[in-house]
């Protein structure tokens, strides 16, 4: 982690991360991918802008790993890189105008909100964004691609956004998991349509969402895994009752 990070300095002139070079086989400088059809996953402005909150999250783990290995020195220094890198995020990003960011798609939205990007006074009006964004723009759909799935659910579950999260489970047409499934998939596949790997494991970021929202099953995030465990279901309309487990180095 520490030499990614480097390599991260390298190519982050004025502090934000920008597109490296391309090697001989393709570009790995990518934002969300597989999106569904008029997301814009080339789109520069939301493609640095996810890139840029990976890499606050990378210094938020960073610095409680530092925590949890004794070193307080470290710790101190990956928490200012993070800030530092939030409020450039933020400036650069942030549309006022729209309380929107960068290209206003599911990712851009709800990434700024789980890296911690989003100034606490914008938080509620960023919200608002994300559910029109994905109420009215996208008729109730997931709009992201197997980047944005398993951030997408992280925010969900961290915000408890439990009855949003099931009706886009449920909801039926294209893009959705009951559109693979009302055409044939017994597995996930490469993209919502079906094009190429009909068994692919893009869109199984999801699957963490039915043991920590239904179960409640969660790290605490202080300690190294699953020493110490939160317990807090999230129980949507209509559901009774679930049987979950999670295998942990722990039990």
């Amino acid at each position: 982690m520490q030499k990614w990070l480097e390599f991260v300095d390298k190519h982050s002139p004025e502090g934000l991360l920008k597109r490296w070079a391309d090697n001989d086989y393709r570009g790995w400088y990518l934002g969300d991918w597989a999106s569904p059809k008029g997301v814009d996953q080339t789109a520069e402005a939301s493609i640095d802008l996810v890139n840029n909150c990976f890499i606050a999250v990378c210094f938020d783990r960073m610095q409680k790993i530092a925590g949890v290995l004794g070193k307080p020195n470290d710790a101190q220094g990956y928490l200012q890189k993070k800030n530092q890198l939030q409020k450039l995020i933020h400036k650069r990003f942030f549309d006022p105008s729209k309380n929107s960011y960068a290209t206003g798609t599911q990712i851009d939205l709800c990434y700024r909100m789980l890296a911690g990007i989003v100034p606490s006074e914008f938080t509620g009006e960023v919200t608002k964004t994300l559910l029109n964004e994905i109420e009215n723009n996208r008729d109730g759909h997931f709009a992201c691609g197997l980047v944005g799935i398993p951030v997408f659910t992280e925010w969900a579950v961290k915000n408890k956004a439990v009855e949003l999260m099931y009706s886009l489970l449920k909801k039926r047409g294209y893009p959705g998991y009951l559109y693979m499934i009302d055409h044939g998939a017994t597995t996930t596949w490469e993209h919502w349509d079906g094009i190429r790997s009909r068994i692919h494991n893009c869109y199984n970021g999801v699957g963490s969402w039915f043991y920590q929202a239904f179960g409640g099953i969660r790290p605490v995030e202080d300690v190294p895994a699953y020493q110490r465990v939160l317990i807090q279901p999230q129980i949507p309309s209509g559901v009774t009752w679930a049987k979950t487990f999670k295998e942990t180095p722990y039990g």
